[in-house]
């Protein structure tokens, strides 16, 4: 059986890291967040998911389908969600541990919103799906701003955060400094061969060891 290709068997750690995952859509990127998430849960770290383009509900429903016993994992409070999508028709039965961000653009209330459960939490995995939307709805500089705080905390407390982000969106100076700000950037591409469809992913960058080669998601 073939060994799942992931982020943490990619490089040493990803430890006190903000990692930034980038590549056109269609690409690997979801599968591998998820097992980002799955990997945290069995090192037995607490989950927190930044949903921008996807209920809370949708999520947890796909997650069902890819990880054992993940409604356990809610209930437990092992895995959190805040929600920026449903704030207009938050369902009468909530999901449990989600918080419901009344607008994308309110970065003062998700700042306060993370950093309560990271000062709360011995070992802390975020993931922000997706950036791009994050920055459709406020200016690049204050993101940028966002995130440079929220980098400073998670190295201080040796937690860390996947920004999932689509090729392509934004535009090429913003990116280019946000390459800056993170610690480890992971690619995704996918690849149009004789012998049928290759996604890969590969390590461009990091400040620990890693695997810098392309390597097919399996």
């Amino acid at each position: 059986m073939s060994v799942q290709t992931r982020i943490d068997i990619l490089v040493k750690s990803v430890e006190s890291s903000l990692i930034l995952m980038a590549g056109e859509s269609g690409t690997s990127k979801e599968k591998l967040s998820t097992r980002y998430i799955e990997d945290g849960i069995q090192k037995g770290e607490t989950v927190l998911v930044v949903l921008f383009a996807t209920s809370a509900a949708d999520y947890i429903e796909q997650l069902k389908i890819q990880i054992t016993g993940i409604q356990t994992h809610i209930d437990t409070g092992k895995i959190h969600f805040i929600d920026s999508l449903s704030y207009r028709s938050v369902p009468e039965e909530k999901t449990k541990n989600t918080f419901f961000l009344e607008h994308a653009s309110d970065l003062l209330t998700l700042s306060v919103t993370i950093n309560e459960l990271s000062q709360n939490s011995k070992k802390l995995r975020i993931v922000f799906d997706q950036l791009a939307i994050l920055m459709l709805y406020n200016k690049p500089m204050q993101v940028l701003n966002f995130l440079q705080t929220l980098a400073a905390r998670i190295r201080q407390r040796k937690q860390s955060v996947l920004l999932m982000l689509d090729s392509g969106v934004i535009d090429e100076q913003t990116e280019n400094t946000l390459h800056t700000i993170v610690d480890m950037v992971v690619e995704t591409q996918r690849k149009d061969d004789p012998e049928g469809i290759q996604q890969l992913v590969r390590i461009k960058f990091a400040r620990d060891e890693f695997e810098p080669r392309w390597v097919q998601v399996l």
